[in-house]
């Protein structure tokens, strides 16, 4: 009777059990599109400007700078004041002398009003002189002007004078605010293009510089962040004769790579999924605005690039075709390994930059890879590499910086190089666990400098083989195995005494209990797959692969602990995966607080970034929402607790554990005794 009762009460079993399948399948059409081959593009019909397929963006500007000089500044200066600037990653407190200024820069053309006025800020060094260096220092998309403080501080402590000044549609700036439809423009460059609105600006901003007559016109140098670095590097490729020097700060080009990667934010920018781009897009639109056309320009001057390996914008690709774009070699990179769009550190190479292109400062090393070889042994291959620095200044060190690009949650890593002689260096890399393609460059630290350091291009080893991956598959499976199926075999072997047709449907039930588990595990797993992040605009998912490869090995927040975070995160869930067969409910409970942590993170990054404030730029662009990812694996820890639940109670039944008094029913018990026992020595007094 009691098995007949328990086996009824199985029917909410097969109920769940229902739920995951139907689950299961509705899942399997949202895994295939996010799974579907990225060139499956849409075809669309382009309108482009009035150019041609053979549009040369410098030609164009050559006769088109014309509008732009002929429209007046009408300069019109503030006060004076002192700001209060803190460091975005040092948290450094500047007292800086300004002065507002705003000028006229021309809007679309055909468009009303024909002119805008954008509004700046003139930095003062400690020091002025007669005769000044001038930089024009320009921010990010949807930034605040102060956001380019970061990079004018070098430029300030090097004695010059530096104007920074919103973009149009930024801040105090007239002008049609950025959105997906003046950045994916189907118009004409210069009657709808965001980018050519700041290009005009960021003309305007040299050119008032030019017209200071404290700063020396010879001596005039231009920097940017992210939107601010593609303007550096537009206005430095049509008039880089009238500059100086220049540096992209989380910037480059070669935009086309970034359409192998469907989770770059350029795309919520653009406002279009990669199917949704046409190749005509390519081959038109980004001849336009992309940088490595206006990069190979004879006109260009010496130029540093300072970028990330994981920036969230530009795919580390990109970075080899903008270098080569360049035609001359006063060309220089620094590479941050594991950094993402925006980090702390620049601001020694900047000013060594800024040395050697105007003060006749020693150059940046010059980085020769001379060979690079294979060579085998038990463990698989073993990667080496020869290079020559040619470098004025003392090296400290040399390292090679490496990614295995197929293992998840790879950071980048190092190794150093050993000193062959004073310009050849050598390192060898051995093999690790899995096979994998390897992607490297190499840093070069100089001696005696803060933070000053150097990188090549990035370069593809091609795959590096390992025979460790059997092995390791083999332990770590017998690892998972054994266990796993002590736990099975224990659950059986406890059923207590009954007749043999019981017993049989009491194993057949634990049986269906044991593959609904699996079941349910499986589908939490799944769930790495499927989105966690969604942008609403351009169709950019974030699923936990990204996640595992991106957020995971952030050095700047997780520090040499970030290269572990993925394995710890396996090595856990298999550890909760064997807890399911021990302690179902502790298991559940555990499962659902990590989805649950980062579904809280999710949901207040959108109030963070400013994308649900309707005054804000950022919001533009979209909403930011939380994906089926990390809801799916709270359901099915939910579910997992729920059959914890009727385990429990199916064990109670049958004897197999014990049913824990309730903290109500121990006190109850509890006073009840206290009372019997004060009872009893009240009559033993009477007695």
């Amino acid at each position: 009777m009691l098995l007949k009762s328990i086996l009824k009460k199985n029917k909410k079993n097969r109920i769940i059990f229902g739920f995951i399948v139907v689950i299961s399948i509705l899942l399997i059409p949202l895994m295939l599109d996010v799974l579907a081959p990225i060139n499956n593009k849409k075809s669309a019909v382009f309108s482009t400007s009035a150019n041609g397929d053979n549009f040369n963006i410098l030609d164009f500007w050559e006769n088109e700078i014309e509008r732009v000089n002929s429209t007046p500044l009408n300069i019109v200066y503030g006060d004076n004041h002192t700001i209060e600037h803190i460091t975005s990653f040092s948290n450094k407190i500047y007292e800086l002398k300004a002065r507002d200024i705003y000028f006229n820069s021309p809007y679309w053309a055909g468009a009303q009003p024909q002119n805008l006025t954008l509004y700046g800020v003139l930095l003062y060094p400690e020091i002025i002189k007669s005769n000044n260096p001038g930089a024009l220092c320009m921010h990010g998309l949807n930034g605040e002007i102060d956001e380019a403080f970061d990079l004018a501080i070098p430029y300030l402590e090097k004695g010059f004078v530096v104007l920074c000044h919103s973009h149009p549609g930024h801040g105090k700036s007239e002008g049609a605010e950025p959105e997906p439809g003046n950045l994916y423009y189907e118009g004409a460059y210069n009657e709808s293009a965001h980018f050519y609105l700041t290009l005009c600006g960021a003309i305007q901003g040299l050119r008032v510089l030019e017209t200071l007559p404290i700063v020396n016109n010879s001596q005039i140098m231009v920097t940017g962040k992210s939107y601010g670095g593609l303007n550096a590097m537009w206005l430095a490729g049509i008039l880089g004769e009238r500059i100086a020097g220049v540096t992209a700060y989380i910037a480059v080009g070669d935009i086309a790579k970034n359409l192998f990667y469907p989770d770059k934010l350029i795309f919520w920018i653009l406002g279009k999924s990669i199917r949704e781009i046409p190749d005509s897009y390519v081959t038109n639109q980004l001849l336009r605005f992309d940088p490595i056309y206006y990069l190979n320009s004879s006109k260009l001057p010496p130029i540093l690039w300072q970028i990330g390996t994981n920036d969230d914008f530009f795919h580390y690709s990109s970075i080899k075709g903008t270098f080569d774009s360049v035609q001359h070699n006063n060309k220089f990179l620094q590479i941050f390994p594991n950094d993402h769009h925006g980090f702390p550190g620049f601001e020694g190479s900047s000013k060594f930059f800024i040395d050697y292109v105007l003060n006749n400062g020693s150059s940046p090393p010059q980085i020769n890879i001379t060979s690079v070889s294979k060579t085998q042994d038990l463990r698989g291959d073993n990667l080496h590499i020869a290079i020559r620095v040619n470098s004025t200044e003392e090296i400290d060190s040399i390292q090679m910086v490496y990614k295995y690009t197929d293992i998840l949650g790879s950071t980048w890593d190092h190794i150093n190089l050993d000193s062959i002689d004073e310009t050849n260096w050598e390192g060898e890399l051995n093999p690790t666990i899995f096979s994998s393609n390897l992607d490297y460059y190499i840093i070069v630290n100089l001696k005696n400098m803060t933070n000053v350091w150097f990188s090549s291009n990035i370069y593809s080893a091609g795959e590096i083989r390992s025979n460790l991956t059997l092995p390791f598959i083999i332990i770590i499976s017998v690892l998972i195995l054994i266990p796993l199926a002590l736990s099975i075999r224990r659950k059986f072997h406890k059923l207590p005494e009954m007749d043999l047709d019981e017993k049989s449907n009491m194993k057949h039930y634990f049986l269906k209990e044991i593959i609904l588990i699996f079941a349910i595990d499986t589908v939490y797993y799944l769930s790495l797959i499927i989105p966690w992040i969604v942008y609403e605009s351009g169709g950019v998912i974030f699923n936990h692969i990204y996640i595992f490869n991106n957020l995971y090995t952030w050095k700047i927040y997780f520090g040499e602990f970030a290269s572990s975070l993925t394995t710890i995160f396996f090595i856990a869930t298999i550890v909760n995966s064997q807890l399911n067969f021990i302690s179902l409910r502790v298991s559940a409970i555990l499962k659902l607080l990590y989805p649950t942590i980062l579904l809280g993170f999710i949901s207040v990054t959108p109030f963070l970034s400013g994308a649900l404030d309707p005054n804000s730029l950022t919001s533009n662009f979209g909403l930011i929402f939380p994906g089926i990812g990390p809801i799916m694996m709270i359901v099915c820890s939910i579910l997992l607790f729920l059959i914890g639940r009727r385990e429990r109670k199916t064990k109670i039944s049958l004897g197999l554990v014990k049913k824990k008094s309730s903290d109500r029913n121990r006190f109850k018990e509890s006073l009840k005794n206290k009372f019997e026992k004060t009872k009893q020595r009240m009559r033993s007094k009477r007695t």
